[in-house]
C-alpha cells in the first residue's frame, strides 16, 4: 500500500491570538476554512509559524480540536507535535489522536544537541508507541541539530513514516532526499518561495509554506502549474512570492510579519505572543506597501489621488 498521502500545498499555520494574547479559536476555524476555499491540500497546525513554544497543553488540544472540525474532512490535518523528551513527544501525539488529526509532525528535540543514533532512538521510541503517522521535520535553524540524510533513508522504511518536511533551506539537502526516498515517503519542502519548482522538478511531492495563507490561490495554482509541466507560469509566480517575501522576512521577528500580513488582508492573524513583538506601526507601512506593490492588496495612494 502507498503511504504518501501527504501532497501538494499544505500551509503551516499561524495561530491567531487576541490582543491580550489569548487563544482565538473561531478565528483559527475561520483561517482554515479560509486556506481550504484557496484550494490547499492540508494543514499544518502548532507548528514553528504557529508559535508552538507558547502553546500549553489545553490550548493545543483544542487548536487540535478546532482545526479538525473546521478542515472536516476536506484536507488532511498535520498537527505539530515535536518535543524535547520521548514522553512529551508523545503526550502531544495523543492529543493529535484523540483529536481526529490525520498525521504527526515530529522534529529532533531541541536545545540537548543529539548525536544521529540519538535522534534515531528518539523516533523509533516514538514510533513505537504512536498509532498516528509521522512527517519527519528537518529544520536546524530551530533545532540546532541536523536530520541526517542516512537516518531519513533509515526512517523512510518505517511503515509509520510517511512524509518529510524538509527545511534545511540547503538545496543539497533537499535534493538528496528527494532522491533518495520519494519512492517511499512523501517529501515536502520547505521554502518553496525559493525551493519549490526545482523540488517538485524532482520529485518532490509538494511543499509546507508558511506564507501560503497570504498569497491565497497563487500558492496552490504555482504548485499546480510546476506539477504539470508549465514551467514558465510557475517561475513567474515563484519569482513573485520570493521577492515578496524578501520584504515579509526583514521586519519583525518570525512569525510577526506573517500575522500582521493577514489583518491587512483581513484575515485572522492576531498578534504574536511574548517576547514576539507586534509590528510596530512603520513596520506594518513597510509591509502594506509591499503587499500593494505586489497586488495582494488594492493600491490606496493611487487609488486616492485618482
Amino acid at each position: 500500500m502507498d503511504k504518501r498521502f501527504l501532497k501538494g500545498v499544505i500551509p503551516a499555520l499561524t495561530t491567531p491570538f487576541r490582543e491580550d494574547q489569548s487563544l482565538d479559536l473561531d478565528g483559527l476555524g475561520r483561517l482554515v476554512d479560509l486556506v481550504i476555499g484557496d484550494g490547499v491540500d492540508g494543514v499544518v497546525v502548532n507548528g514553528c509559524t504557529g508559535e508552538s513554544w507558547a502553546i500549553a497543553d489545553g490550548e493545543r488540544a483544542a487548536m487540535f480540536k478546532t482545526t479538525v472540525k473546521a478542515a472536516a474532512g476536506r484536507v488532511p490535518v498535520i498537527a505539530g507535535c515535536s518535543g524535547i523528551s520521548v514522553t512529551d513527544t508523545i503526550a502531544k501525539v495523543r492529543q493529535a489522536e484523540a483529536a481526529g488529526c490525520d498525521a504527526a509532525m515530529i522534529s529532533p528535540p531541541w536545545y540537548i544537541m543529539l548525536g544521529q543514533d540519538e535522534i534515531m532512538d528518539h523516533y523509533q521510541a516514538i514510533l513505537k508507541e504512536i498509532a498516528l503517522p509521522v512527517m519527519l521535520y528537518n529544520i536546524p535553524r530551530r533545532t540546532g541539530v541536523q536530520l541526517g540524510i542516512d537516518a531519513i533513508d533509515r526512517l523512510a522504511d518505517h511503515p509509520k513514516v510517511v512524509a518529510l518536511k524538509e527545511s534545511s533551506k540547503e538545496w543539497g539537502i533537499l535534493s538528496s532526499c528527494i532522491r533518495r526516498t520519494h519512492d517511499r515517503i512523501s517529501i515536502l519542502a520547505g521554502y518553496a518561495s525559493y525551493y519549490g519548482l526545482a523540488a517538485i522538478t524532482e520529485g518532490a511531492a509538494g511543499y509546507v509554506d508558511s506564507s501560503t495563507p497570504v498569497f491565497g490561490s497563487r500558492s496552490p495554482q504555482f504548485y499546480r502549474a510546476a506539477r504539470d509541466g508549465d514551467v514558465e507560469t510557475a517561475r513567474r509566480i515563484q519569482t513573485d512570492m520570493s521577492n515578496i517575501l524578501a520584504d515579509f522576512f526583514g521586519l519583525g521577528t518570525f512569525p510577526a510579519a506573517i500575522k500582521a500580513a493577514l489583518d491587512l488582508l483581513g484575515r485572522p492573524g492576531g498578534r504574536t505572543r511574548d517576547p514576539i513583538r507586534a509590528l510596530n506601526p512603520a513596520q506594518r507601512e513597510i509591509l502594506r506597501k509591499s503587499m500593494e506593490r505586489s497586488g495582494l492588496l488594492p493600491m490606496e495612494t493611487l487609488a486616492a489621488s485618482a
